[in-house]
């Protein structure tokens, strides 16, 4: 209860306002929130520098198209200027105040003594245009010059020099105040962070958005991995997600779910075999202990409980032996321990102790092996592969019929197969075979004395640690047919043909 009560109060504080910093280190803590973060930043610095390009292009723009107005009212101008009694005067008239597009443009001319004619209401003093046309008196050569009026408005003066027929030097100076030009690139470029930070702000929600929806589906997953339990492992991930990473992960998940839930209802299965595997021989064990000791038994009698007993015992122990060995290998405890095996000799060792046995049910047993060969695996393992298989054909094989023992080296790996004249697997029925504790129907019931369901799932695992699997084959004329193969690693086969 007192966890209970912290999750409690934990998801009651992380409900409560955080406000504005809160808010914006909590975003921090999560992907969606560090990747918008992280967009915001990379597009801003993008629009910033776009923004700096834009500015440079339309000052550039503005001030190039002044410029060539400037040249071309100071070209049309001077072609109109001569010399008349010693002083720069304008031939046609009155000098222009503006370009045939509507700039206004203030024309003065200035000689090489200082005269100045302007009109008498321009902004500029004779004493500025002076300075400004002095080094092109000087040098010749025209200048583009930009400077402050005695009212303080920056402005920017064309000058020229000007050939008359008397080949006086002069200066056509043509100013024009830059306001406009200023003010129509502010405007622009107001409109330009105007939409730039619209489409900042919109691209943002937008990023935002989209990596809410792409990663919708890890939410999902966070959220179902956090309420799953036991109980839970058949619901799935449900949720639309693209054929790309994000839906391999989705994919993956419900897999692996699906993997839990048949690996935690085979542990189910498992424990309710074992519990009734192990209170069968108990319950007979108590019933033999209390018809014992009911009342007074004869020696005879005794005996007979002993025995059964004894033989409940040997029973669980092999049992709980097998079972130990399942877990042993399920924790990744038992290793392969490979070494060069005769096969020949092997095969023929390990068979000839079934002999007594099969003999008692009057079991033919036949052996087909190569004349010589060497394997790489391990002897204990291989072994109790072997003895599980003839075991379990000895036991499952009719009176008077024959069990087949083979071996052969194909493909570079070695083949170990055990055939048995019984009724056979259903095909039905086959997969359940190499599950523990799992049995066919009473086709396949136990004979003579039981198994305990756990050989052929035994011998799968001891053939997988050496590298191996075993499999259930067709062969026509027999009825089981289990074939154990084992990767021959190291060691040259002496026999590649079959027996």
């Amino acid at each position: 209860m007192l966890i209970r009560a912290e999750q409690v109060t934990a998801r009651r504080e992380s409900r409560r306002p955080l406000g504005f910093a809160g808010g914006v280190r909590r975003a921090f803590t999560t992907t969606r929130g560090r990747m918008t973060f992280l967009w915001l930043a990379i597009f801003a610095v993008a629009l910033t520098m776009a923004n700096i390009g834009v500015y440079l292009v339309v000052t550039f723009t503005a001030n190039r198209g002044l410029d060539h107005e400037l040249r071309s009212q100071a070209d049309s101008v001077s072609a109109g200027v001569d010399v008349v009694n010693g002083r720069p005067v304008y031939v046609p008239g009155d000098l222009p105040d503006e370009t045939g597009s509507g700039l206004t443009v203030d024309i003065a001319l200035v000689d090489s003594t200082g005269n100045v004619l302007q009109a008498p209401d321009r902004p500029l003093s004779d004493f500025l245009v002076h300075s400004l046309a002095t080094t092109t008196l000087r040098t010749d050569q025209p200048s583009l010059v930009d400077f402050y009026d005695g009212r303080h408005v920056h402005r920017r003066a064309y000058v020229v020099p000007v050939r008359t027929v008397q080949r006086e030097s002069l200066a056509l100076v043509a100013s024009t105040p830059l306001a406009s030009v200023e003010s129509s690139v502010s405007r622009t470029m107001a409109l330009v962070a105007l939409l730039s930070v619209a489409v900042l702000a919109g691209s943002t929600a937008l990023v935002h958005w989209l990596i809410g929806r792409v990663l919708s589906p890890v939410s999902h997953i966070a959220n179902l991995a956090e309420s799953l339990s036991e109980r839970d492992l058949h619901r799935r991930v449900e949720v639309r997600a693209p054929e790309d990473e994000v839906g391999q992960l989705v994919e993956t998940f419900n897999r692996m779910l699906a993997r839990l839930e048949a690996s935690f209802a085979a542990l189910r299965s498992f424990t309710a075999d074992a519990s009734h595997e192990l209170r069968t021989p108990l319950t007979l064990m108590a019933t033999e202990l209390e018809y014992a000791l009911a009342k007074r038994r004869s020696a005879r009698e005794r005996e007979r409980a002993m025995r059964v007993l004894q033989d409940e015992v040997r029973h669980m122990t092999e049992m709980v032996e097998k079972l130990l060995m399942l877990a042993r290998v399920d924790a990744g405890q038992l290793k392969a321990a490979r070494q060069p095996v005769d096969v020949t000799d092997f095969v023929h060792e390990t068979t000839a102790r079934w002999m007594a046995t099969a003999a008692e049910k009057q079991v033919r047993v036949e052996i087909e092996v190569p004349d010589s060969g060497t394997m790489s695996a391990d002897p204990g393992l291989t072994r109790r592969i072997l003895d599980n298989l003839i075991d379990n054909g000895i036991r499952h094989t009719p009176t008077g019929s024959k069990l087949r023992v083979r071996a052969w080296r194909d493909d570079g790996r070695w083949l170990l197969e055990v055939s048995d004249q019984g009724p056979g697997i259903p095909a039905e029925q086959r997969g359940r075979v190499f599950e523990r504790f799992g049995r066919s129907d009473s086709a396949r019931a136990r004979v003579g004395s039981g198994g305990t369901g756990l050989g052929l799932p035994l011998s799968l695992a001891f053939a997988r640690v050496q590298g191996g699997e075993l499999s259930l084959v067709e062969r026509p004329g027999w009825g089981a047919v289990v074939q154990a193969w084992i990767p021959d690693e190291g060691v040259d086969g002496e026999a590649s043909t079959r027996p």
